[in-house]
């Protein structure tokens, strides 16, 4: 898995260095979507999270914000390429924040950070698919699980309680 994480995988800068609450605006006004005061809520909200999050955990921190609103907003977002939805181990969907453009991510299953990387290891795949099966294939998503350097240092007890606070 390491020599995977070293040939494969190049860090992007945090989120908050690629997207402000500006930028995602703007992106929504020229997609044609209203700029309400719920949606841009939203938008700061999802903009302070480092790790995957939950439409729940949006939710949970703008109880005067609409459930639909938050959840609209999101699937809004992941469609517009300014959220991934990730498919986590053992639990719902979860968004993280990103750069824009093709991506893949390795996901830390102890704390859950996420890696992106954007060398694409599935092309050559998809060109072996598409000519035995004549699929005409749309697209992929690429999800590594594993435990990142930090946790593999930490007994996994200590990490649990981290992880819960």
């Amino acid at each position: 898995m390491l020599l995977f994480l070293t040939m494969m995988a190049t860090p992007l800068p945090a989120a908050e260095a690629l997207l402000t609450t500006e930028h995602v605006l703007h992106v929504l006004d020229q997609h044609g979507y209203r700029l309400t005061h719920p949606r841009q809520a939203v938008i700061d909200a999802l903009l302070t999270h480092e790790r995957p999050f939950s439409a729940e955990q949006i939710v949970e921190e703008l109880p005067s914000i609409g459930r639909a609103t938050v959840y609209r907003t999101l699937e809004i977002l992941a469609s517009l390429d300014i959220l991934t939805r990730l498919l986590q181990t053992g639990s719902h969907p979860a968004y993280v924040v990103g750069q824009p453009g093709h991506r893949h991510h390795l996901v830390c299953s102890e704390c859950g950070i996420v890696v992106a990387f954007t060398r694409c290891p599935v092309d050559d795949l998809l060109s072996d698919l598409t000519r035995d099966t004549n699929f005409s294939i749309q697209g992929h998503h690429l999800e590594v699980f594993g435990v990142c350097p930090a946790c593999k240092e930490i007994p996994a007890t200590t990490t649990s309680a981290l992880v819960n606070h």
